[in-house]
This record gives C-alpha cells, structure tokens and sequence, in this order.
C-alpha cells in the first residue's frame, strides 16, 4: 500500500473501530438486563409450577398470579421456550407445562449511551474525512485518540447507568410477583413457609426479625437491618442496605381469604430479594471492553504516522501479525486475570454469596493484623533461606563433574532427575520416607541405636525437613546452570593463573567466582521466587502442619480461597505477596548486580 494511500485508509479504519467499539460496549450493557430478565421468567414459571403443585390452589390461581402471561398445557406439548414442569403431589411424571411470556416493561436498549456513541462516531468520521488531503502527521494522534478514550467512558458510565435502572426495576417486578404468589399461596391455605417457598425468597415472619436463630432463610444481616428500623416493620415494599449490598424487601400478612395487612407487625411475613442491580451488574465488562476498545482505536492510531514510510508499515503489520496470537493468549489467560484478581481483592468476594460489595482498601488493612497470615510470610521467608545453600551445594557439585567421563555424566543425569520430576511424587515418597512410624528413615536411625525423628510431626523439624528436600529438588537444575557458566569462563584465564603460581582457592575466587557473577545472580534470583512460590510439598506432606509451622504463604492463599471461599482476602494476599516478591527481587537488582557491574 502506498503511503498516499494509507495515510487515507487507516483513519478510516479507526473511525470504523471506534463505531465497532462503542456498539460492542452497547451490547455488553444491554446484556446484562437481557439475562436479569430470563432469569426472573424462570423464577417466576418456576413460582407458578410450586403455586400449581401447592394443595388447594387451582389453576385460576396459577393464571391470575401471572396476569396472563401463563399457559398451562399439556407435559408433552411444553419444552420450548420460558417454562416449567408442574407436578401433582406423589407423582413422578409432571401434571403439566406452565409456559409464561417475559413482562413486556422497560427498554430494551440504551438509547441515551447509544447517542453518545453516535456522536463520537461521527466526529471521528468527520476527523477521518479532514486528512483525507493531509499528508501523515510526524507523531501519533493524540486528540483522536483521547477523544475516543473520553467518549468510551461516557458511553460506559451512561450505559451502566442505563443498566442499573433496568436491573432495579427488573428486581421490583421479581419482588412483586414473589409477594404475589405468597398471598395467593396464603389465601389457599399455606402456611408461611409454604408460601414462602412458592415465591423462592428468603423470608422470616416478622417476630423472627430480631432473633438471629429464628431466621433461616434470609440472610441474618437482613432481617437485623429490618429490625432495628420500625418503618420498614410495617412498609408493604422497602429497600433495606445490609452486608454491603442493597435488598429489595416487602411484608403480607398471611391468612384464609384476601391479604389484610396485620395490625401487629410481628404478624407478617417478610421477604426479601438480592437485586439484579448488584449480582448482573455489568460494571466489569464495561470497564474491560472500553479498556479493549481504548487499546484497539490507539493500535490503529499508532499505524498512521507510519503511512508516509511503507515499509516500515508493512513490517510493523507484519510483526503484529505474528504476535497477535501470544499477545492474544497473554491477555486473555495473563494480564486479564491479574486485573480481574486486582478487581476482587476490592471487593468482599465471597464464593457463597451472589453479591460482592466495594470494600476499597478494607481487605488490604485486615491483613494488616492477620497474625496468621503473617506467620505463613515469615515461614515463607525461612524456608527462602534454604537458597544460599542449595547454591553451594549445585557449585560444588558443578566443580566437580565438569569433566566428561561416562561416569561423571551417569552422575550429572541422577543428580538432574528430580529437577524434573514431579512434585507430587516427590512428596509422597519423601511423606513415606519420613513417616515417624514406618519410615526408612528412622528404621535407619533405628539400626544404628538412635532414636526416631518427628521429621513431619515436629513444629521444630517440619519445616527444615522441607528445606532439605527443597534443596534436594533443585540442586540438580542449578548444578547444570552453573556448568553452563562455567564453559562460558576461558580456559586460558585458569592456565595463567597456574603459571602465576595461584593455588586452587586463590583460582575459585579470583576467576570463578568473577566469571560466574551474572550466573549467580540469574540462580539466586529465580530460586528466591521459586521459594516464595513452593506450594506442593507443603500440601501434600504436612498441609501447612503441625501447629502451622509450615503454613507458607501460597498454601495459605489457596486454603482462604478454596477451603473458607473469601476470594476477597485471597486477591489481596497474592497482591501483598507480589510485593513482598517485587521487592526482594528489586533489592537484589539494586544491591548485588550494581555491587558486581563496579567489581
């Protein structure tokens, strides 16, 4: 392509991305209330099939809960489209299919964010049509890009508020239709756990409210919140903040013929609902796609000044072409979840609830005194110190099979073996091997008159034995990197040194160690993280045991995540871990390689 050419084509081509992008930011709004949406025509099909099932209740009851978006058919006429099965009691084959329409309410699409993102569009259109005449500027275009970064933000707070107005009045028809199908439930004679049940909400009765061990459905933070406010006691439709995230809530009374509000609140039934506005946000997937669409317009923006040189331009697109599939791969599987990991360590992320409030900083304080949590930093950091002498070790054997022998390279291969072998198994032959009872181990010490060891069972052991073993698993790698350094030294600078007179010490200090500094720097640095990082020999030989002594901070991180299920807290602890692994290797950067550049 000529520089003419292009210089034409690529605004055009960042003009149709940017309208690209902000139809794809659109679309991820109108998404989410489009999902809200079939799951509340689920919930209320499958309100209608308990209403239908409830004794008592009939089939004028299921249709007027529904207001005539419902259908009762026959089982085998159901199947397609929002609906549910119906069953008559002790029956195994359904009674009916209850299909239901979707409430026809709200707009379905952002109209408001979408002018926003029409007006962009046609200014980065009219800016694409002004250099159509100009040559190609010297730098990349800043105010095009800022421009379409600045409209990508309006669009995305425009829609996501869109979003939360659709969800809020989504969840107030959920609400409603749940307090609906527990009147009619009611009026036919259930009780309020019954009713409750038709509607799927949690509930408590309104003398629970106070009394944490009496609710059981309704999340214990609720029903406080709705006790300690007399108004909401009463309010037929109310909205309660608790935990960090906002309840819709509304009260019956329940009884034979139609609902009349109880004079004594403790009377009524209470439930509550969790809103879409805070489990369906799309809060992140806005953030993300104008992120991405930010990265894409600026991608095309950077081409332009290339236009007026086309061979670089053809190699630039040549290069992106071949790394767009890594790049791909890394920010889908890499940088995507480090932010997403960012994102929830601000957030009360836990795996159980459905909402996850904003905490801020809150996370990151907390373990500010987490005592365990800092324990398992500190054994972490213990069991880092086991690198300066596996070093010693790996150099040591390096001096000594640098000869070619068959026997010496019998014996570089055994010592490299459990550098690649698995983890796991590592751990359960050495579990079996220290095993305080069975063990080789101490039937060894057995045989020569000494006592067993608690090598797994001791909290004045444990830990040093896993340092052993650590140093036993890497000594091998490092070995074989320090005898690459090695061939790298000359061998003339060792055959002058012999002619000066220099002994075998004054050789190893004054050539080998000088002549390995960036070897060693390279093995310290990476055993250092790799120590930070050791997670398989902790879980499968101790978890973390006895008594915590080997609790280190990856293991720690894993049982908060997936044992206690705060995802929360664990975010946050891989970040300060992060940091904590940042800076030692930032110190090491600073100190050691300077100190080495000036020897």
């Amino acid at each position: 392509m000529r520089g003419a050419g292009a210089a034409r084509v690529i605004p055009l081509v960042a003009a149709g991305a940017a309208a690209a992008s902000g139809v794809l930011i659109l679309v991820v709004a109108a998404d989410a209330p489009s999902r809200a949406r079939e799951h509340a025509t689920r919930e209320e099909a499958r309100a209608a099939a308990s209403l239908y099932e409830l004794p008592g209740a009939t089939e004028a009851d299921v249709l007027s809960l529904l207001d005539g978006r419902a259908r009762i058919v026959a089982p085998e006429a159901g199947g397609a489209g929002p609906g549910a099965h119906a069953y008559r009691a002790g029956a195994l084959e359904p009674a009916a299919w209850i299909a239901v329409e979707p409430r026809d309410e709200g707009s379905r699409w952002p109209w408001a964010p979408s002018v926003l993102a029409l007006l962009g569009a046609l200014c980065m259109a009219a800016w694409a049509a002004g250099r159509r005449r100009s040559p190609p500027p010297p730098r990349f275009p800043a105010a095009p890009a800022f421009l379409c970064a600045a409209m990508f933000a309006l669009v995305a707070v425009t829609a996501q508020q869109w979003a939360r107005g659709e969800l809020e009045a989504i969840s107030t028809s959920r609400l409603a239709g749940g307090l609906r199908a527990a009147e009619i439930a009611g009026a036919a004679g259930a009780d309020p756990e019954a009713a409750a049940r038709v509607a799927g909400l949690p509930w408590a009765s309104g003398a629970a409210l106070g009394e944490p061990d009496r609710i059981w459905t309704m999340p214990r933070e609720v029903g406080a919140a709705i006790a300690a406010a007399p108004r909401l006691r009463t309010a037929p439709r109310y909205t309660v903040a608790a935990g960090g995230a906002t309840y819709h809530g509304g009260s019956i009374a329940l009884g034979p013929g139609p609902p009349v509000r109880a004079e004594d609140p403790a009377n009524n039934l209470h439930l509550v609902f969790l809103g879409y506005e805070e489990t369906t946000s799309p809060a992140v997937a806005l953030i993300a796609s104008s992120l991405g669409c930010v990265l894409l317009v600026s991608l095309v923006l950077f081409l332009l000044p290339l236009a007026a040189r086309p061979r670089a331009l053809s190699r630039t697109l040549a290069a992106w072409g071949f790394l767009t599939p890594a790049a791909a791969l890394l920010l889908l599987f890499t940088f995507g979840p480090l932010l997403f990991s960012l994102w929830i360590s601000l957030h009360d992320w836990r795996l159980v609830d459905p909402a996850h409030p904003f905490l801020g900083l809150a996370n990151y304080r907390a373990l500010l005194g987490d005592g365990a949590w800092w324990s398992a930093v500190r054994n972490t950091g213990v069991f880092t110190l086991h690198v300066p002498l596996a070093m010693a070790v790996a150099l040591s054997l390096a001096l000594l099979t640098r000869e070619s022998r068959r026997a010496v390279r019998w014996a570089r291969l055994a010592l490299f073996l459990p550098s690649i072998t698995s983890v796991v198994a590592i751990a359960v032959v050495w579990k079996w091997l220290l095993n305080d009872g069975y063990g080789l181990a101490n039937r060894a010490l057995g045989a020569i008159g000494l006592g067993p060891v608690a090598w797994l069972s001791s909290p004045d052991i444990a830990l040093v034995s896993l340092m052993v073993i650590g140093v036993w698993m890497v000594v091998g790698y490092q070995m074989v990197v320090f005898q690459a350094g090695l061939a790298a030294i000359p061998r003339v600078w060792y055959d002058a040194a012999r002619v000066d007179g220099a002994g075998p010490w004054q050789r190893f200090r004054h050539i080998t160690l000088p002549g390995l500094r960036h070897t060693l720097f390279f093995v310290l640095v990476t055993s250092v993280i790799g120590s930070f990082q050791v997670f398989g020999l902790v879980y499968v030989m101790t978890e973390g045991g006895p008594l915590g002594a080997t609790d280190v901070a990856v293991y720690h991180i894993y049982r908060e995540a997936w044992e206690f299920l705060r995802f929360g807290n664990a975010a946050a602890m891989s970040w300060i871990l992060f940091g904590v692994v940042f800076a030692a290797t930032w110190l090491h950067f600073r100190f050691l390689e300077r100190r080495g550049a000036h020897a």
